[in-house]
């Protein structure tokens, strides 16, 4: 595992792109870990399938591994400086040492020879990212489903919750953060703006603003629970098929809203029959308690009602992604072992409707 740095600065040896890349020679039977199988990387073995987007402080693509055909996501960051050395350290530090299954998975890193690139080698999430999938929800007039909210927001707490034993705060949850495997499973992904917890807090003004919580926009200490407030915006952003906050408004006046607003509610809207239960309604309600010292951390949130609920239905979220994306329905046979299944699918609502109770949509 790559140890955080504890000092203000960075030595000269940890400036040097040859550093990283012993550390990483060092660490590689950590750093490939996987249930699956350890391997070594490199660009001669894999090919750009498709550029994915960017990260924090670095490109990724899906790559397809020339000896097998197995796919993967690669993120590439660039270390020129300081800032970007510390940043892949931080990150390596986080997905090299977690098995956890709402974390994504790290099957290895590499240096690229004739530059000062680091390659990260992460498991691909075929279900994209919440940013990805309210797009198409919103796309087709389409409805997230209660059961199917409530699962996802479990997956994301579970993931904080096991960061949070591991002194970590993610400090940048938002849609584009959160993924999903083909199953239907919640990955946190980019950890290349975590911090390790010193004595609680984490003084650093990083994370995006739109998903800030109060007391970062207002400058002060970031702690585990500011986490939760990131979650509860995203969720309330993919159910409501739009941004909480007004969106012509210009970004720095939203963090004003936040700052010193009230926080958005989940709200029904009887014009088009959409009606949230009591439970979720009041589930948004404590992950968006505006003061951040009372708000809940994600193991309490975990034991909110409404998610304990909805982990006792069965809601079987591999046949939802599969409607949201149109994928054809996998043989019973060639099911992953991780899928989900259950009688009461959750799936997507085109008729903007719902009933008033958390169950099958």
């Amino acid at each position: 595992m790559f140890l955080l740095p504890r000092h203000q600065g960075i030595s000269h040896q940890n400036r040097d792109p040859s550093s990283i890349s012993q550390k990483i020679t060092t660490n590689r039977s950590v750093a490939s870990a996987s249930p699956i199988q350890k391997r070594d990387f490199s660009d001669e073995v894999l090919d750009i399938v498709l550029r994915l987007g960017e990260g924090a402080g670095g490109a990724v693509h899906k790559v397809k591994d020339r000896r097998d055909g197995a796919i993967y996501a690669r993120k590439t960051i660039t270390t020129r400086d300081s800032t970007s050395i510390r940043q892949v350290m931080r990150e390596l530090s986080i997905i090299t040492g977690s098995r956890h299954r709402n974390i994504v998975l790290c099957y290895g890193v590499y240096m690229s020879p004739s530059s000062s690139e680091v390659k990260i080698i992460m498991e691909y999430c075929d279900g994209k990212s919440l940013e990805a999938i309210g797009a198409k929800l919103k796309e087709v007039g389409a409805v997230m489903g209660e059961n199917s909210a409530g699962r996802i927001a479990e997956g994301i707490l579970q993931g904080l919750a096991y960061l949070h034993t591991r002194r970590t705060i993610h400090r940048d949850i938002k849609p584009s953060n959160i993924l999903l495997s083909r199953e239907g499973v919640v990955k946190l992904c980019d950890f290349g703006v975590s911090g390790e917890l010193v004595n609680s807090i984490v003084g650093t003004f990083t994370g995006t603003l739109l998903y800030m919580a109060p007391e970062r926009a207002s400058g002060g200490p970031y702690n585990v629970r500011s986490d939760v407030w990131s979650t509860g915006i995203s969720l309330l952003e993919l159910v409501q098929n739009r941004f909480p906050f007004p969106s012509d408004l210009p970004p720095m006046e939203v963090v004003l809203m936040i700052r010193t607003g009230e926080p958005p509610k989940l709200e029904d809207d009887p014009s088009s029959k959409i009606v949230w239960s009591a439970e979720m309604k009041d589930f948004i309600k404590k992950a968006l308690i505006q003061d951040g010292t009372i708000r809940p951390t994600p193991k309490e949130m975990l034991e909110h009602p409404w998610i304990i609920n909805i982990m006792q239905q069965e809601v079987n979220m591999a046949r939802w992604i599969r409607q949201v994306w149109n994928w054809a329905k996998i043989p019973r046979g060639r099911r992953s072992n991780t899928t989900e299944l259950g009688s009461a699918a959750d799936p997507i609502d085109s008729s903007r409707s719902r009933p008033s109770t958390a169950g099958s949509n």
